[in-house]
């Protein structure tokens, strides 16, 4: 009898085993049809730096670290690597262990490469960012931080047979599956570099097979492969060889409460084909979503009012369709940019005050977002380590307090005149510029516009030429120096378009970029920040957000500007 019960209860346990996997079957026999808003002209992952080419490369590349899904502040956790580096007690020295059996996609425009990935071809995907004539938009993770880098690329310039036998010092290959970085100084933020497109495995058989041209080519290692571009479509076909890996089984308060963890011990991805569809038109992009030919959709800007509109036809329509609308916070902060070497502003603080306590941001947010998104209280934004709900900025909207300044400044009503560059000509643009317009005019500054397009608008801030402006940072990882470099002197002219210059603030930059030790950076960070809110390059406006809509059965997503690879946690209910 007990041997008759133990055979039933493996027969059963079969049999839980089998629905299992047929359910996980199910759920990989789903496709996946989101948008991009251009086609992409270089798919190279030493080169590609937009939004639209980093989504698509996502699905694709796979680099030694990511980061967890559903936990915020954002952790990182080994992807390729087997486990966290091991550091010298100096933080000069990295090492690093490689997963085994990790294959790469075959068949990419005729490659094949049978053997699994190996610790060489993170070196040769960091020495392709520094050769030179590749123009890499990624070499600025590595230069003056790796040793030997920057040498590197003037040793080897544009010869190709050069950049094949030369090696850079600073990256050393210990094993098959071993691999050393050496840095020139400490850099606090080298895991999320090693979290980027950037530095995915390249093996040198394929640098050869392609000549060192990947503008066509996708090849990676992570859940899908690219299939191609047909009639303005991307897709992408599931990785039947990707390596084992689960959805996480843990996260933070919000993924709890939103139900994120049900997949959890999953293996990935259960989305079996992802299509992304070229559609540059924001109303045509919408227009695609309600008729059920896109499963999610970052809603366009123009038209968040129709979500934050009650009892619109667009509600009503999305509660008899099952659509869900999502809000989350970006990794996006938005502030008034003030020309530092402008003869005018520049020289003058009181003046600057009068215009930081003229605004009123909240007006600003309701006019400009219907008011979705967060007022600014910090130059740092809400995503980063270190970031003080509590903290106070040294202005708020004091129309009394704005007219004093304005008079300490040596002005009466109606003697100055200011000019406003937009970013674009669109109607938000206007509708932004003649906020401020009216905002400076109740103290009696007589506010220009200067309508430009986005790239007539980078080329002068760049170059130092503008006045007074509106300005934004995506965050390209979540750390306070990602966004302090735009206050650093060296970098103006260039990103700091304000043209802003302190030696104390260069000089605590520096410290910071080379800290170590958490308690000690936000000490810097709180530094830097009671300085820049002194002296007013920046008025700080508002954290943005954004609004997701989703069909009804798709589960499991969270946004998030640097988790790109979020298609593999996706699952679509049938």
């Amino acid at each position: 009898m007990r041997k008759l019960v133990t055979i039933l209860s493996l027969v059963l346990l079969l049999l839980v085993v089998v629905w299992l996997k047929s359910n996980q079957e199910i759920d990989n026999k789903t496709e996946l049809t989101l948008s991009i808003n251009n086609k992409i002209d270089n798919f190279d992952s030493g080169v590609i730096f937009n939004d639209d080419g980093m989504l698509l490369l996502a699905q694709s590349l796979e680099s030694l670290y990511q980061y967890h899904y559903l936990k915020r502040p954002y952790e990182m956790i080994p992807a390729l690597a087997e486990d966290l580096p091991e550091i010298s007690s100096d933080g000069l020295i990295y090492k690093f262990k490689i997963k085994k059996g990790i294959k790469y996609h075959q068949g990419q425009e005729g490659f094949f490469l049978e053997r699994d990935v190996r610790a060489e071809d993170f070196m040769w995907a960091i020495k392709r960012l520094a050769f030179l004539p590749l123009k890499s938009n990624g070499a600025w993770l590595f230069s003056g931080k790796i040793k030997d880098f920057d040498n590197f690329s003037k040793r080897v310039g544009s010869h190709y047979d050069k950049f094949l036998m030369d090696s850079i010092d600073g990256v050393r290959v210990t094993g098959d599956y071993t691999l050393e970085i050496h840095l020139v100084k400490p850099e606090p933020n080298l895991l999320y570099y090693l979290s980027m497109h950037f530095t995915a495995p390249i093996p040198l058989e394929a640098i050869k097979f392609f000549k060192n041209d990947f503008s066509s080519v996708i090849l990676g290692t992570g859940p899908y492969v690219y299939n191609g571009f047909k009639d303005n479509v991307y897709t992408f076909k599931r990785f039947k060889g990707f390596r084992e890996e689960y959805y996480p089984s843990s996260g933070d308060r919000y993924a709890n409460t939103e139900n994120l963890l049900t997949s959890s011990k999953m293996r990935l991805p259960f989305i079996n084909s992802v299509s992304f569809k070229v559609i540059p038109e924001e109303e045509k992009r919408w227009g695609a979503f309600l008729k059920g030919d896109l499963d999610l959709l970052d809603v366009p800007k123009q038209l968040v009012f129709k979500l934050t509109s009650p009892n619109t036809e667009t509600t009503e329509l999305f509660e008899r369709k099952g659509i869900s609308v999502k809000h989350f916070s970006r990794q996006t902060t938005r502030w008034v940019g003030l020309n530092m070497n402008d003869p005018v502003l520049g020289q003058n603080l009181n003046l600057r005050k009068a215009i930081a306590f003229s605004i009123d941001r909240d007006r600003y947010i309701k006019i400009l977002t219907n008011n979705t998104n967060l007022k600014s209280n910090s130059i740092f934004n809400p995503s980063i380590k270190g970031f003080r709900p509590s903290h106070k900025l040294s202005y708020k909207y004091d129309l009394e307090k704005a007219k004093i300044f304005f008079k300490k400044a040596g002005y009466k009503p109606g003697d100055l005149s200011l000019t406003y560059t937009t970013r674009g000509k669109e109607g938000i643009h206007l509708k932004e510029a003649n906020f401020f317009k009216n905002e400076l005019a109740k103290v009696g500054i007589d506010l220009k516009i200067e309508t430009s397009t986005f790239r007539e608008f980078l080329n002068k801030g760049r170059a130092n030429k503008l006045q007074i402006w509106t300005d934004n940072w995506i965050y390209d990882y979540p750390d306070a120096e990602n966004i302090l470099q735009l206050l650093v002197s060296s970098n103006s002219p260039g990103i700091n378009k304000s043209g802003y210059s302190n030696t104390k603030v260069d000089r605590l930059y520096q410290e910071l970029s080379r800290t170590l030790d958490e308690k000690k950076r936000f000490e810097i960070m709180y530094e830097i920040e009671d300085v820049v809110e002194r002296e007013l390059p920046w008025i700080m406006l508002m954290y943005e957000s954004t609004y997701i809509v989703q069909q009804e059965g798709i589960q499991n997503f969270r946004k998030s500007f640097f988790i790109r690879n979020f298609v593999k946690y996706l699952k679509k209910a049938n």
